[in-house]
């Protein structure tokens, strides 16, 4: 029994739920550390850090949007950036009206 619990632990643990799984990114593009949308600027690399995080070391990217018009965009270029450099964390920093 104590084997078969382990087993749906493990299968329930390796099947978590992807955040941005149904997230679209239709007309990004991620070119020399610069988001386009539609082939504009709408955010920039910012900087990559260095960090501690639960116990690892890992590099970090911000981006910066150009415009709070695409900030509804953030959430896109997050999964762009990870899909593009899967081993880095990513932050999109976003714009006030």
């Amino acid at each position: 029994m104590k084997k078969l619990s382990l087993i749906l632990l493990l299968a329930l643990a390796s099947c978590a739920i992807n955040p941005l799984k149904h997230v679209d990114t239709t007309g990004l593009v991620y070119k020399d550390g610069n988001i386009y949308y539609n082939n504009e600027l709408c955010a920039t690399l910012s900087a990559i850090e260095m960090a501690y995080d639960d116990g690892k070391i890992v590099k970090e990217a911000t981006f910066v949007l150009t415009s709070f018009k695409y900030n509804e965009k953030a959430l896109s270029i997050i999964k762009l950036v990870k899909n593009a450099r899967p081993s880095m964390e990513v932050e999109v920093e976003l714009k006030s009206k």
